[in-house]
Formats: structure tokens, sequence, C-alpha cells
């Protein structure tokens, strides 16, 4: 077999090959799926919002509650107790883990998202 007859017959290939759509069924079924997924996206926003507006209120109620016994902490950091300080390096450590799981879920949900909306839009 030469160049000319592999042209010939991959033409020939190319002219009887039909691309078929989808049938009727198949796409009403993705765009249920996709619909679904928004309202249910639509649905769980409020609380996502309000997660990350809870983590916030969080943040500031601490950054207040220091800023506000900072002398006081001053004071007891000066005659060497350790206690306060690991229990602040403890209250460091529990809001930036709360902070990273917060991110983690929205990051986990917004994989899970796209993954649905690239499964809709696949041809079977």
């Amino acid at each position: 077999m030469n160049d000319s007859d592999l042209d010939a017959i991959l033409k020939q290939m190319a002219t009887e090959h039909r691309p078929q759509l989808p049938s009727p069924g198949l796409i009403w079924f993705r765009a249920q799926i996709v619909r679904k997924a928004w309202q249910k996206e639509r649905i769980e926003r409020p609380l996502v919002m309000m997660r990350g507006f809870a983590g916030l209120i969080g943040a500031v109620i601490l950054l207040l509650l220091v800023a506000g016994n900072w002398g006081q902490m001053q004071d007891a950091m000066d005659h060497r107790s350790w206690f306060l300080l690991s229990l602040l390096l403890l209250t460091l450590t529990a809001s930036l883990a709360s902070g990273a799981i917060l991110l983690w879920t929205r990051a986990n949900a917004v994989i899970k998202r796209e993954s649905q909306r690239a499964k809709a839009r696949t041809p079977k």
C-alpha cells in the first residue's frame, strides 16, 4: 500500500462518516443535571457565605480580645508565665486550622461543581 492508496482510503472514510448528535432525551437529561446542580449551589450559597462571615467575625473578636488585654498579657509574659504563651499559640493554631478547613471545603465544593459540569458536557 502506498501513500496515494492510504489517502484515498482516508478520504473515503471521511466522506462516509456521519457525525451523530446525542439523542434529545440525553440532552434533556444532561440539562436537568446541570439545572439541579445550579439550584443546589444557589440554595447552599447563603450557608457558604455565613461560614465565611462567622470565621471573619471570630477572627475579629479574637483580635479585639487580644488588643484589649494586651497590657495584662505583657505583664504575665514579663513574669515568665509560659502558660499564657502556650495558650496564645494554641489559640492561634486553632484559628489557622479552622481557616484552613474553611478554605479546603470551599475548594472541594468548587472542584466537585466543575467535575459535575464537565460530566454533563461530555458525550456518551
